[in-house]
């Protein structure tokens, strides 16, 4: 369009139509979050999607200190972005702090149209795929190759992830999951919080439902010891010595640099990174959360893999099967 000076025009650049706008709101909405908290909000604001933590869903006990909240605020985060340059536009992505709000963890602005690669576009396809997977994986390892794409997502956050293979390190690191779960299920507050979130169905939008949580124990129960209803985890388990099997699944661990909020946030990102990897992939995945949620044994796990990363996520890998989804509640926008 020519200008009264006989220049051209840009055209106004178009932004998301309503539904580009609502898909980015239930894409964030999609990420994982303990006990299925889903611990923030998302709205639309400014031309961009603002993902903030929301207090009232901040888990007391098995979270005092936010971390695991910032954490499912930085996979809501990585999930919006994805889904931005998969419908072809730049995402310029802002992350905390603000000072006028201490719950703002970030912002995803679109921007000029841009072709996405081919990764993103596969990513964000697997967004809406991926579930938590609490079943018992098969005994078919992982390829090499495989891990290698593992460990490049968490690097693109600039985080890193440990996958271990180090038969000590693995012993260490279940001695300390059965010793945290002891804990937890000695502390009232932490069995009323639970009883609260998990298997009550009473909880329509969030949280897990009975048929999801109290599995009766399986073959790798040690490395799940929440994901039935009370029966102990058999932490004597002698693990197999030709690697990971049935009873032995892939346990990677993602770790950053340092322990901040927006180091948090970053894992977060990189967390979900790796789990959409494994989504395309074919891989399931769930959570070994007990041994970061007590402050004392995380730092022992800090100890155990050598005392420079912080351990952010403790997953469980290997190859599932389709699994439901869990609740969630609508996105107002």
């Amino acid at each position: 369009m020519a200008r009264p000076d006989g220049e051209t025009a840009t055209p106004p650049r178009r932004g998301p139509d309503d539904a580009e706008i609502a898909e980015l709101l239930r894409a964030g909405a999609s990420a994982p979050s303990s006990h299925n908290s889903q611990p923030w909000r998302l709205r639309w604001h400014d031309d961009a999607v603002e993902v903030h933590g929301d207090p009232g869903r901040r888990l007391e006990a098995a979270d005092p200190d936010g971390r695991e909240l910032r954490i499912a605020c930085g996979a809501a985060i990585a999930n919006v972005r994805l889904t931005v340059r998969a419908q072809g536009r730049r995402a310029h992505a802002q992350l905390l702090p603000d000072r006028d709000d201490p719950w703002f963890y970030g912002r995803v602005r679109p921007g000029a149209p841009w072709p996405p690669a081919g990764w993103e576009v596969e990513l964000a396809r697997a967004v809406r795929r991926r579930h938590t997977d609490r079943h018992p994986f098969s005994d078919r390892p992982l390829p090499a190759a495989l891990r290698n794409q593992l460990v490049r997502a968490a690097w693109r956050e600039s985080c890193r992830l440990v996958i271990v293979d180090d038969r000590p390190l693995r012993r260490g690191l279940l001695a300390l999951t059965a010793e945290a779960h002891h804990q937890q299920q000695s502390d009232p507050a932490f069995r009323a919080e639970w009883a609260r979130w998990i298997g009550s169905g009473e909880r329509a939008g969030d949280g897990l439902s009975p048929e999801l949580a109290r599995l009766a124990p399986r073959p790798d129960d040690a490395w799940r010891p929440r994901d039935f209803g009370g029966a102990a985890p058999q932490h004597e388990r002698e693990l197999d010595a030709e690697g990971p099997g049935e009873h032995e699944p892939t346990i990677a661990v993602v770790t950053s640099f340092d322990d901040g909020a927006l180091a948090q946030v970053r894992a977060g990102l990189a967390m979900q990174q790796v789990l959409l990897t494994a989504t395309a992939r074919g891989l399931g995945a769930s959570f070994v959360a007990p041994p970061l949620e007590v402050a004392a044994i995380r730092v022992r796990v800090r100890a155990l893999l050598g005392g420079v990363l912080w351990p952010q996520v403790v997953l469980r890998l290997g190859w599932g099967r389709p699994v439901h989804p869990t609740p969630r509640r609508p996105v107002d926008g």
